[in-house]
């Protein structure tokens, strides 16, 4: 089979993957120099939204399996960025909420990530920005 650049490039799925592994490699370097990964970022951020999300919610949110939130949330909660309702017991809503160095940390590095989601930054305008976060919100929740 004989493909051009224009196939590849007409790929959209795989153009997504190019764009995404191209702006994650900047975030995580981000992230890094804040002590985070991306799932914590994404934890961090969630939970500064206001709402208490059980462990299984939060693991939909930043799109992880919920058996693998529950050794990213015991790393936050041994640095003090988390915290756990009072009882924690299996089939009970234990509900989290970040504490005030969680709170500290996200305001720390949300304005060096909102540096690199810059729309100019990216290559885009800024109506073309909005319209792909349309888009893509559409991809990430499986409506599109």
């Amino acid at each position: 089979m004989d493909l051009t650049d224009d196939d590849i490039d007409g790929l959209l799925a795989w153009s997504l993957i190019r764009a995404a592994h191209r702006v994650e490699r900047e975030l995580t370097a981000v992230f890094a120099e804040h002590g985070l990964s991306p799932v914590q970022f994404g934890v961090l951020c969630h939970l500064a939204a206001g709402a208490e999300p059980t462990q299984a919610e939060l693991a939909r949110r930043v799109l992880v399996r919920p058996q693998s939130i529950t050794g990213v949330l015991d790393g936050m909660v041994e640095r003090g960025l988390v915290a756990r309702g009072a009882e924690r017991s299996k089939g009970r809503r234990n509900p989290l909420a970040l504490t005030a160095a969680g709170h500290a940390l996200l305001a720390e590095v949300w304005p060096v990530v909102r540096e690199v989601d810059h729309p100019g930054r990216l290559g885009v305008s800024a109506a073309e920005a909005a319209a792909l976060n349309r888009v893509l919100l559409r991809v990430v929740d499986g409506r599109a």
